[in-house]
């Protein structure tokens, strides 16, 4: 019975040893610190190998989360055993996956995730499945370079994979040496090297660990990974971290600062100045220089004005006569129709036709009566025959605090902010065919032919202007 009892024992030892040794895996060896937020405790590998039958375990060792989550190749855990054998082992908080007998299907990108109230970090550690033991060590992890201040503790790293050696006289190791040193590093108490194997002796590494780190200790480090027939070596560097001194740690050059700062105000200032003075003018050159011409688009003409009967000396005798000679638009015009509720239905083929709607709006176009309501019901009724619509009141529009307000919430303030409204002001009649050339279409104009053009009409064009001119004074 004792010899029996003696036999279940060991075979539980051999076939759940490996479980009870990553229990306290991600426990032993972390680095020592006092932070408290969300962090890896030990140094993540990013590759991982295995013999097929045998033991296999992944680990995140970390602390600070409120959660892990696994994936494996983008699926997230619990995995179907056609995905991968591999489970979670709760007695190490979720930080360990593990199988006892690994397969080539459990191969691939196993990705961990910590997460807590307000930030997540990730780390991905590719699993590699051999038939049998590979004849190199095959390297976990090496740390990397480093830069290390005076009296600090260092901290380095080497693990690898090389299968388990059945031979009695002959071991894996991994030995840290510094390059130009003869005899141990151990030589003395704050130098230590600490051996550690996982898996059933599979996997091994060393830590190298110097306590209050002395100008000495800087230089190259090499890591000698041996396995039976077969060593390589990894070479890591360790520099000093200097404290950058300024000779004035906080400076605040106020005379600089106030410097630039006046500049600035300056540069900003000219820079509004300049734009209300010439603004206008360039925007609308650079419109007509590098804009797109608007041709073959099956539109008949540039311009469809509209106005009323009331305005047809401002509209006839005055816009359209200057967009035709001065500015080579070709224009056509239309009567408003009496009733508002048919200008779509009558005006819409015309509309089609034309690649701007310029509508002369003023009191006579509603019957004299100027009020909001009025007027927005006309822009609405223009605004449906087409996007490009270029409303020229003749009359400051009405302003009303307490605006009527359609079933979607719109009023004419609203409406006006999304399409093109200028008010024909006589004072400030440059402004006014500045902005409304800005919204036609570009026109490349030969500047001589035109000079030639207007030197030739010179006579007639005085006179339609004066003309014009006292035919707007009059309605105004």
């Amino acid at each position: 019975m004792a010899v029996l009892k003696i036999g279940v024992f060991t075979v539980c030892l051999l076939y759940f040893g490996p479980v009870f040794a990553i229990e306290d895996y991600c426990s032993s060896n972390t680095y020592s610190t006092n932070e408290t937020h969300m962090q890896f405790t030990k140094e993540p590998s990013s590759e991982e190998f295995a013999i097929a039958g045998k033991f296999k375990g992944l680990h995140c060792c970390a602390k600070g989360y409120r959660s892990i989550e696994w994936y494996k190749d983008g699926k997230p855990y619990p995995w179907p055993l056609m995905v991968s054998q591999l489970i979670l082992y709760p007695e190490s908080a979720n930080q360990t996956v593990y199988t006892q007998s690994v397969t080539e299907a459990d191969a691939g990108n196993y990705t961990c995730v910590l997460k807590n109230d307000s930030i997540a970090h990730s780390h991905t550690i590719q699993l590699k499945v051999f038939e049998k033991i590979p004849d190199d060590p095959k390297i976990t992890y090496v740390s990397q370079d480093s830069r290390v201040r005076l009296g600090q503790n260092l901290r380095l790293f080497c693990e690898a994979f090389a299968g388990r050696v059945d031979l009695p006289d002959a071991h894996n190791e991994v030995v840290w040496r510094k390059s130009g040193h003869n005899g141990t590093l151990d030589d003395e108490p704050r130098v230590r090297q600490e051996k550690i194997s996982r898996e059933d002796g599979q996997t091994f590494g060393t830590y190298l660990i110097i306590d209050n780190l002395r100008r000495e200790d800087y230089g190259e480090y090499i890591c000698k990974i041996t396995k039976p027939g077969k060593s390589i070596e990894q070479r890591v560097y360790v520099a000093e971290k200097s404290e950058v001194k300024y000779l004035n740690p906080n400076p605040v050059p106020v005379t600089k600062l106030i410097l630039c700062m006046s500049a600035i105000f300056f540069l900003c200032l000219a820079a509004v100045i300049l734009n209300l003075q010439y603004g206008l003018p360039l925007r609308v050159r650079f419109k007509d220089s590098f804009g797109i011409v608007e041709e073959n688009d099956g539109k008949a003409n540039d311009v469809l004005i509209l106005y009323s009967s009331k305005d047809s000396e401002i509209a006839l005798g005055v816009l359209m006569p200057t967009l035709q000679t001065k500015f080579n638009y070709k224009c056509v015009s239309r009567e408003f129709p009496l009733n508002l509720n048919y200008w779509f239905g009558e005006l819409q083929d015309e509309a089609l036709k034309s690649r701007r709607i310029i509508a002369l709006l003023s009191p006579p176009v509603l019957n004299d009566t100027w009020t909001t309501a009025g007027i927005y019901q006309a822009i609405k009724q223009l605004q449906a025959l087409g996007p490009k619509l270029i409303c020229v009141t003749l009359k400051e529009l009405p302003k009303c605090e307490n605006e009527t307000k359609n079933s979607q919430g719109e009023t004419l303030s609203s409406l006006t902010r999304t399409i093109n409204v200028i008010v024909w002001e006589r004072a400030k009649d440059d402004k006014f065919w500045l902005a409304l050339r800005l919204r036609l279409p570009p026109k490349r104009r030969n500047d001589r032919l035109v000079e030639c053009r207007n030197q030739s009409q010179g006579i007639n064009d005085s006179r339609l202007t004066s003309d014009s001119d006292e035919s707007f004074e009059n309605f105004v």
